[in-house]
Formats: C-alpha cells, sequence, structure tokens
C-alpha cells in the first residue's frame, strides 16, 4: 500500500519544480544575466559670474513732519470764528481764528484816554518849566521853586511813558485776538468748537504740519554702524573713494517712492536699551504723498556699484551645517559647496565665500542627483544685471 502512494507522488514533484523554475525565471542552462547600467540624471546648470550689483540695507522708518506746530492763543478770550477748512493747506500768517476782541479793545481805549490825559499834564508842566526858566534868572522865584517844576515835567514824562507802555501791551494782547498760521502747512482737525473759553497758552486749536521736505527716522545697529566706519577707513586708505549711500523709501504697498533722499541728522550717542544710533534722512514731499507717521521701508542703497558672485536662488541648499549649492566639476561629478551669502538680490543670491567664477553649479534637478555621483549637464544662461539694487 505504501509503494502504491510514494509512485504517484514523484511525477507531481517533479512538475511542481519545473513550473517554479519556469515561473522565477531562473535558466536551466546554467548562463548569467548582463548587468543593467543606469544613465546619469540630467540636470539644469549654470556657470558662476560676476555681476554688478548695489548693495544695500532694508530698515524700519518712520515718517515725521519737518515741522509740527500746535496752534494755541496768546491770551484768553471766547472763539468767535475760524477761518479755514479742516485739512487745507494753509500759507504763513494766514488768519486761522478769531476771539473775542471786545475786553482788549477797551482796554486800549482806556490806555490811549489816559495817554491823552498825561499829556495834558506833561504840556502843562513844559510851560511852567519854561517859565521858571526864564523867573528864575530874573530873580523872580527862587531855585527851590525851579527845582520843583522841573520836578513835575519829569514825572510827567515818566507817567507818560508808562502809559505808553500799557497802551502797546495793550494793543499787542488785541492782535493776539487773531490767531493766524505760523508756518505753510496743512492744518488738522479744530479741536475747540465756537464758543469755547480758550485759556492761554494751554488749549490747543489746532495742529499744523509741514510736509516738503518730509522726515524718515530709523536705527541703525551699532555693529552695522562701526562695520561702515571701518570699510570707510580702508577704502580712504587705499586711496578709494569714501563709500557713500542714498536713501530710498519702499511704501507699504511694497511699490517704491519715486525720489531719493539725503541723510540730514546723526544722533551724538547710542541707545543704551536698543544699542542703536538714531539717524534721519529727508525727502522731498511736493505730491503729499507720505504723512506723518507712516511705517515705511527706508533702503540704504551704494551710490556706486560693486562686483559680486551672483547664484540663482534656486541653487542654494540648507542642511545642518548651512547653506550649500551642489558643484559639478570637470568629470561630471557632484560635489557639496558651502557657501557664506550677502545679500539677496531680486532671485538671487550674493557669494561672499565658497566659490569662485567659472564654477558650475546645478540649479534644476537637485533632487535627483547623489553627492559623488555623475550628471548630465545641459547650461542654461543668465542675462547679465544691467543695474540692480540689493534688496
Amino acid at each position: 500500500m505504501s509503494v502504491v502512494s510514494y509512485e504517484r507522488k514523484q511525477p507531481i514533484s517533479l512538475i511542481a519544480t519545473l513550473i517554479l523554475i519556469t515561473f522565477l525565471g531562473i535558466s536551466t542552462t546554467g548562463c548569467e544575466q548582463e548587468p543593467i547600467t543606469q544613465e546619469p540624471p540630467a540636470v539644469i546648470v549654470t556657470t558662476v559670474k560676476e555681476d554688478k550689483i548695489f548693495h544695500s540695507i532694508d530698515l524700519v522708518g518712520r515718517t515725521e513732519a519737518s515741522e509740527d506746530v500746535n496752534i494755541r492763543s496768546r491770551v484768553e478770550g471766547t472763539l468767535l470764528e475760524r477761518h479755514f477748512n479742516e485739512g487745507d493747506e494753509v500759507a504763513k500768517n494766514q488768519l486761522l481764528f478769531t476771539l473775542d476782541p471786545a475786553p482788549y479793545q477797551a482796554v486800549v481805549d482806556q490806555s490811549q484816554s489816559e495817554i491823552e490825559r498825561l499829556q495834558a499834564i506833561l504840556d502843562e508842566a513844559k510851560i511852567n518849566f519854561d517859565r521858571g526858566e526864564r523867573l528864575v534868572k530874573k530873580g523872580t522865584i527862587s531855585q527851590s521853586q525851579m527845582d520843583e517844576l522841573t520836578s513835575k515835567k519829569i514825572q510827567a514824562e515818566s507817567a507818560l511813558k508808562g502809559a505808553q507802555a500799557q497802551l502797546e501791551k495793550a494793543a499787542l494782547n488785541l492782535s493776539y485776538t487773531k490767531i493766524t498760521a505760523p508756518i505753510t502747512g496743512r492744518i488738522g482737525k479744530s479741536l475747540l468748537s465756537l464758543g469755547d473759553l480758550v485759556t492761554p497758552n494751554q488749549d490747543t486749536l489746532a495742529t499744523i504740519v509741514k510736509l516738503d521736505p518730509i522726515y524718515v527716522n530709523f536705527q541703525v545697529n551699532e555693529k552695522a554702524f562701526v562695520d561702515f566706519q571701518e570699510e570707510a577707513r580702508k577704502r580712504i586708505s587705499a586711496g578709494q573713494e569714501e563709500p557713500s549711500v542714498v536713501p530710498q523709501l519702499r511704501l507699504s504697498n511694497d511699490k517704491m517712492y519715486p525720489h531719493d533722499g539725503q541723510l540730514d541728522f546723526m544722533d551724538n550717542r547710542v541707545d543704551q536699551a536698543t544699542g542703536t544710533i538714531k539717524i534721519r534722512a529727508v525727502f522731498p514731499n511736493d505730491n503729499k504723498m507720505l504723512l506723518p507717521g507712516q511705517y515705511v521701508t527706508l533702503i540704504l542703497r551704494q551710490k556706486t556699484p560693486q562686483q559680486a558672485l551672483l547664484v540663482p536662488q534656486a541653487s542654494v541648499q540648507e542642511n545642518q551645517q548651512g547653506k550649500f549649492v551642489l558643484v559639478v566639476n570637470s568629470e561630471k561629478v557632484v560635489e557639496a559647496r558651502p557657501v557664506k551669502l550677502g545679500q539677496r538680490v531680486k532671485t538671487r543670491w550674493e557669494v561672499i565665500d565658497g566659490l569662485n567664477p567659472g564654477e558650475t553649479i546645478i540649479t534644476e534637478g537637485i533632487q535627483k542627483v547623489k553627492i559623488g555621483g555623475k550628471v548630465k549637464p545641459t547650461e542654461q544662461q543668465v542675462a547679465p544685471f544691467k543695474e540692480t539694487t540689493a534688496s
């Protein structure tokens, strides 16, 4: 029984083995297969070149009126009239407000009347004095009487001068009831209403700001300031032109302000709390585009361009060790090259250290390559910059 069972299973095992060999593709002839060769990945490369760029630095700035005046009254009085529209441009010496002049006019009239009275007393004293001079020579009156006439004349003159001073003061106070613009500029909202009692030198009636030119205040950190000073000394020692910058503005809508400015003030100390130096630039503002209190981006841009190595942003990678680019050497082998970057120039990075002109870097297909592996590069030409502002 056992012999019969063994004879039935033997051919089935042999057939299964043949099927398995066929399924796995195992060659029964003992021949070895040819190894499959893989083509190097295709990448886009560019040659590193130098371009002229204008180095710059972006800073946060805030606009400030070149003149900002609070309009206050010098005398007390009731506000009777307002002679301007809020938000208008006003000219220097233009009438803005009128206070009730009646109390001050009354003082002027009273002072004028007092002057007339004292003038009459002085005239009489002068007549008596002249008469006394003639009589004392004849011996008709004594010298003591003459001295008394002289004293009365002098007192009358002094009283008249005092009254005239009072009249001038009263007239000046009367003139202060008409409040005029001390500068040309844009006036703001009226802060008091008609009929309000104005307190002298306390209540602000309105403000006027001069918008053209306009200031932009900003701060530079101490390190940047020291670096700039050192660079200036080096250039001067080398007989080169001292570095200078042109202030420019980028507005909140990312558009550039159409006018360049100039630096006109630098503080005389470093702020101990922030470690920065306060600096101010002045810009023309004839179209009144800028208003005080705006936040803007102030760009300090070098006047003269400098040579710099530039690489596309897409070629720059980063790992735990820092920034690097993939360089394709003469044997078309990929190398990872650490680089030190400077400023971003539109869609490119300035390379300060790590690359040399003429070297080839990968710009597209980076994800397909391996460090130390070969690639199939295709050169991509990059147009040079004509004039570029670093940002």
